[in-house]
């Protein structure tokens, strides 16, 4: 074929990009089996890719109100809090708090909103009696880059009936946005009880016999790989990285020249890691001063296992010192865990408020600039995969970042 036309199939990777106050924002998203007649695209998306081949990108910015609804004042309406309809997570109430979002459902009763609506709305305000609910999508107002690259293309032999698609929905009504602060003030996360786990045991019973598996699909895994890579560019040869609560995959680019040092719980893990030069045997949880001298890596990489963390301001600072000026922090995580040993506010968060919550976090470091978070979302996930009976999709990807000051 000559190139996409109203008559052709085609998965595109889609790739949202926008700025908060705080930081830089990339999602990435698998749009499949796009259907250039019937489905719906923000404004001039399908006009650049007519006539385009596998392999090109195109790319539109939109100012606000653009390609989706701009911010309306009017979306934002004070409630009383006796009206917060509660829900237990876990045998625990709700309680509503200040900068995060909650089903538009249990906010209370609102014009047009009905108990069983799930689309986020966020308490931006919050006395004794009442609140300020913000009902606006978490992206109006900001402007965005919209980028399509075409992976593959086909033509379309019949058209049959079946769903209509809005691409930019797809994208950013699952969370996009939830991430940034409301009006540059710090959202209001529990870190007093949220920090507590269904299983307060030692962690060394826990961690004892060693788990010779992968925690998230090689998909995924890869997207890991790859958006550390592109990260850790530039660093000299030679350099040193901290792969903190390390175990059987580092997810690491394979640059022989890099001395990764391992720090984990289980030591036949890191024995089984062929990317470790070295490592230690260390609970965070129990010790979380890191056992290295001030300045002493270029990079420190956590992967699947912030959410194991019971004092993790304490253990981003340390990651803070060991850091070299110029050194880069990347946490990187998905939506599977051991339920028992994650903090209880990790398992009350939506997904893309899980990226906020590591944004506070880095935060507390004044030291810590140049944050960025990246999603990863929607693509395939292996045939040969053991879970594939159960999800067709790969595991989600989130990456937080952020450099040192030099």
């Amino acid at each position: 074929m000559s190139g996409l036309t109203d008559h052709s199939l085609t998965t595109l990777e889609l790739a949202l990009a926008w700025q908060s106050p705080e930081a830089e924002h990339l999602e990435r998203y698998l749009a499949r089996r796009v259907n250039l007649w019937r489905d719906v695209f923000p404004p001039g998306l399908k006009e650049a890719l007519l006539g385009r081949m596998a392999g090109d990108t195109v790319e539109l910015v939109y100012s606000p109100g653009q390609a989706m609804a701009d911010y309306d004042p009017r979306q934002v309406h004070r409630l009383p809090r006796s009206g917060f309809r509660r829900r237990t997570v876990g045998g625990r109430a709700i309680v509503p708090a200040c900068g995060r979002f909650y089903p538009r459902g249990m906010l209370g009763d609102i014009r047009g909103v009905f108990p069983q609506d799930i689309r986020p709305g966020r308490i931006i305000e919050m006395d004794e009696t009442t609140m300020v609910v913000d009902l606006n999508h978490p992206l109006a107002g900001y402007p965005l880059r919209l980028s399509a690259t075409i992976l593959d293309m086909a033509d379309k032999i019949t058209e049959t009936g079946g769903r209509l698609t809005s691409w930019l929905e797809e994208v950013a009504d699952n969370g996009p946005g939830m991430q940034s602060r409301h009006g540059g003030r710090p959202t209001h996360f529990d870190f007093q009880s949220g920090l507590r786990r269904m299983d307060e045991s030692d962690d060394t019973l826990f961690y004892a016999s060693p788990r010779i598996i992968g925690h998230v699909d090689t998909q995924a895994g890869a997207f890991l790989k790859q958006t550390y890579a592109v990260a850790l560019a530039g660093l000299p040869s030679g350099a040193k990285i901290l792969d903190l609560m390390s175990s059987v995959q580092s997810h690491l680019p394979e640059n022989p020249d890099l001395r990764i040092t391992g720090l984990g719980m289980n030591r036949e893990e890191m024995d089984a890691n062929p990317r470790l030069a070295e490592h230690v045997v260390h609970d965070l949880n129990a010790a979380p001063g890191l056992p290295f001298p001030e300045q002493s890596f270029h990079a420190v990489v956590c992967s699947l296992s912030i959410e194991y963390l019971t004092n993790p301001l304490h253990i981003i600072a340390e990651c803070v010192r060991v850091l070299r000026p110029g050194g880069r922090l990347l946490v990187g995580f998905s939506n599977r865990w051991f339920p028992t040993k994650a903090v209880r506010l990790w398992m009350d968060l939506h997904e893309f408020e899980r990226m906020g919550l590591v944004l506070e976090y880095f935060q507390t470091c004044p030291t810590l600039n140049g944050l960025r978070t990246v999603s990863i979302r929607n693509w395939w996930r292996p045939e040969d995969d053991p879970h594939i009976d159960q999800a067709m999709t790969s595991d989600p990807v989130y990456v937080v970042m952020g450099t040192v000051q030099a």
